[in-house]
């Protein structure tokens, strides 16, 4: 029999919710296969415990700014109307 296990405000939580033992959020892919997804320009965001854990030195970087395309303004038609009163 397992443990029953309880949500924040007491009542069981339901069987199912939650990560499986073993699973696992991370998979593993060649640099080469990643570069034919990514190309080789692109930010790819990674651990920075992971990265020092390898021997780099992680600095603040500045932000990147992304410029969105201007987007097309249409003209709307204007319509004449009166009020009665």
């Amino acid at each position: 029999m397992s443990k029953v296990t309880l949500n924040k405000d007491g009542s069981p939580r339901k069987s199912g919710s939650g990560r499986r033992k073993g699973a696992n959020s991370f998979a593993n892919i060649s640099l080469a296969d990643l570069e034919k997804f990514c190309g080789s320009a692109s930010v790819i965001p990674v651990s920075r415990v992971w990265l020092e854990n390898l021997g780099a030195v992680v600095s603040e970087a500045s932000k990147t700014s992304v410029a969105s395309s201007p987007k097309k303004v249409e003209e709307e038609q204007k319509i004449s109307f009166t009020i009665h009163q």
